[in-house]
């Protein structure tokens, strides 16, 4: 029990830098205007982040997640590429998005803005960009399933970089990836729900599993959810880092807990 209160301290000494090394960084940037609140609105807008959100985390009443610390990052520190702004961020900073992001980051991996917005745009690239993602793919079946625009999009993604050959015809993702912000996270989740999700096999153990629950709820609830939805996603991570439990199952895993209210986003993201 010692060991564990020690743990969570240590934890919270952690979370307590963090919050106020992004503070500190939102205010320097916020100094560079004369009207502090027409700083907060172009900030907002340039990291797509909301402006209470800003807000909060200049107040250190927030914790950033680790897509609002590069959100913000990117623009603190000019720069797109995450590879290279991990030589910009303050260490708390890179520590906290290292241990909370499902990506791995490494030397021969760069992130580029434009391989998200292609994810968006394009169904097919996005189909093709998971496929190289999840095992690599065969130029062979990227011809049958596409056909002749399949393959045009195999040939433009080697171009860029963002697909690369393993062996002859077989392709894995190359250097250039997508950071994979929010907003394309969803469209993906979206699209793959309607292309892949069979609920026809929900009744049959092993297959696949879904769930749906609501219910008028008070905000403590609402946030237990999320944490625990958070903490299953962990673990879930845990498991894929593990090249010991690699395979040939393409799966994929989608998670939402949000309110039944509608967006009102005004942002350029």
């Amino acid at each position: 029990m010692q060991q564990s209160h020690h743990e969570n301290s240590s934890e919270a000494e952690r979370t307590l830098d963090l919050r106020e090394q992004v503070s500190k960084d939102l205010n320097q940037k916020l100094s560079e205007f004369n009207d502090p609140k027409k700083g907060i609105k172009v900030m907002s807008m340039l990291m797509g982040i909301h402006e209470k959100t800003l807000k909060r985390l200049i107040d250190c009443e927030n914790k950033p997640g680790h897509q609002t610390l590069l959100k913000i990052y990117r623009v603190l520190c000019n720069s797109q590429n995450d590879h290279e702004l991990f030589h910009k961020v303050p260490n708390v900073v890179k520590e906290f998005i290292i241990k909370t992001s499902p990506r791995s980051f490494n030397e021969n991996t760069v992130y580029h803005i434009d391989v998200d917005e292609e994810l968006k745009r394009d169904p097919i690239f996005c189909e093709i960009y998971l496929l190289l993602g999840t095992g690599g793919v065969s130029k062979e079946y990227i011809g049958f399933n596409y056909g002749a625009y399949g393959e045009r999009v195999l040939e433009k993604m080697l171009l860029q970089k963002i697909a690369a050959p393993l062996r002859k015809d077989f392709f894995v993702l190359g250097v250039n990836q997508a950071p994979l912000d929010g907003e394309t996270l969803s469209h993906i989740g979206q699209h793959l729900i309607k292309r892949f999700h069979k609920p026809e096999n929900g009744d049959e153990p092993g297959k696949n599993y879904f769930s749906f629950y609501a219910l008028g709820i008070n905000k403590e609830t609402y946030h237990k959810w999320i944490e625990i939805d958070k903490k299953a996603f962990q673990e879930k991570i845990k498991l894929a880092k593990d090249k010991n439990n690699h395979g040939t199952i393409r799966a994929f895993t989608v998670g939402i807990v949000d309110t039944m209210e509608e967006s009102h986003k005004d942002l350029k993201h």
